[in-house]
């Protein structure tokens, strides 16, 4: 998207559609089981009020949930003044509750929420109009292009990258989170990531300074690692004092071997008593076109790529926040060298409004609306070009 109000792209739809929210208002829950209580849960990070939960279920009504009340929609619909509905049920129940909300003209964006378009795309204009709070859902630092597995069409192009490739100095990682943990309130999700960024010598470092200074901003904070390098005693020491989570990515499909690899690796994780997931064996990756792909295309086109795509990947490097990291580190790792303007500079943020700007960065607006590397990459398409996942070279 192409910023066309920096800074106020969210202000008509706080004023249009979410008038409700003025001091005192809160959220009821709709449904009162397990959906229900990890919503109850997440919502935890946030300073938003809970009144209680809305539940079809007789039996359940006038008792309580997670130690808050569970009230019928009758009841609600009596006293729902300076409230909202966010529908945390499963899929399968929730057209009976739409359709009980129709019959009451409730409106969807104003009157309820579904859940996850909460969280995603509500909860953080919210945060940052009334409560000048910053939460971002995903950002990553790459701390190397260096990887001990060659993959083809690897998603950041590492397979290019030389044994002798230059990583990210310490100083450059603790710059990286300096900049962008002084600048957010919380993040869901942070990430370490190479390359392979078991390879990466002050990864132990790196961890201990942004779990000393940043871990309470930090929701997951996380390392992926392909599973091949076994980690040194001290990295898992800190990485269980500040509850890192190790995501092992599980080639085991396309390359037998690595399966004695993850079996390995897990009983130290777990001898360490750290956390760890082992993602589920995949056949396949997708194939986004980086060495092939040239659209020659225009803006309108290449925004509408770009919007399409809606990437959750954003990285932090130095002062700069990259929308997309694939983007960032194929440019580099291919030798396209496009793209070098296509970052937000977190220094140069200033004014009343920059955490507003730096959201509206977050959801996809940009100056250009769009990144060079749009022009060499099949984006939402890829799913369509299924690849061998990590065959290697």
């Amino acid at each position: 998207m192409k910023w066309k109000n920096k800074g106020h792209e969210f202000d008509e739809l706080m004023e249009r559609k979410l008038r409700i929210y003025s001091e005192g208002w809160g959220i009821y829950l709709f449904g009162a089981g397990i959906f229900g209580k990890q919503a109850y849960e997440q919502l935890a990070e946030f300073p938003f009020k809970i009144k209680g939960f809305i539940d079809n279920d007789i039996s359940k009504q006038g008792t309580e949930y997670c130690g808050l009340p569970i009230i019928s929609l009758n009841q609600y619909w009596q006293e729902r003044e300076c409230s909202i509905i966010v529908v945390t049920v499963a899929k399968k129940n929730a057209a009976g509750i739409l359709y009980e909300f129709g019959k009451r003209q409730f409106e969807c964006g104003r009157d309820y929420f579904i859940w996850q378009d909460f969280l995603d795309r509500v909860a953080p204009v919210l945060l940052v109009y009334q409560y000048n709070k910053l939460h971002v859902p995903l950002a990553q630092i790459c701390v190397t292009e260096r990887c001990s597995l060659k993959c083809k069409k690897c998603a950041h192009g590492c397979y290019a990258t030389a044994s002798s490739h230059e990583d990210l100095s310490i100083s450059e990682v603790m710059h990286s989170a300096d900049s962008f943990f002084t600048r957010i309130d919380y993040i869901k999700v942070f990430v370490l990531i190479g390359g392979e960024p078991l390879l990466y010598k002050e990864l132990e470092q790196a961890v201990a300074y942004i779990g000393e200074h940043y871990r309470k901003q930090i929701g997951l904070f996380e390392i992926t690692t392909n599973g091949t390098i076994m980690p040194s005693d001290e990295l898992l020491h800190v990485c269980k004092k500040y509850n890192v989570l190790i995501l092992i990515s599980n080639y085991g499909g396309t390359i037998p071997r690595l399966k004695e690899k993850y079996e390995m690796l897990i009983s130290k994780l777990e001898e360490q008593g750290v956390s760890y997931y082992l993602g589920s064996e995949s056949d396949t990756w997708m194939d986004y076109g980086f060495e092939y792909v040239d659209r020659k295309a225009e803006e309108e086109q290449l925004i509408g790529v770009f919007d399409a795509c809606a990437t959750p990947c954003k990285e932090v490097r130095g002062s700069r926040l990259y929308s997309c990291v694939m983007a960032r580190s194929v440019s580099e790792n291919l030798g396209y060298n496009v793209g070098e303007n296509d970052y937000l500079d977190l220094d140069r943020l200033e004014g009343s409004n920059w955490k507003k700007e730096l959201l509206e960065f977050t959801f996809g607006y940009s100056e250009k609306g769009y990144l060079d590397m749009c022009n060499h990459c099949h984006g939402a398409d890829a799913k369509n070009h299924p690849i061998p996942a990590a065959e290697q070279l």
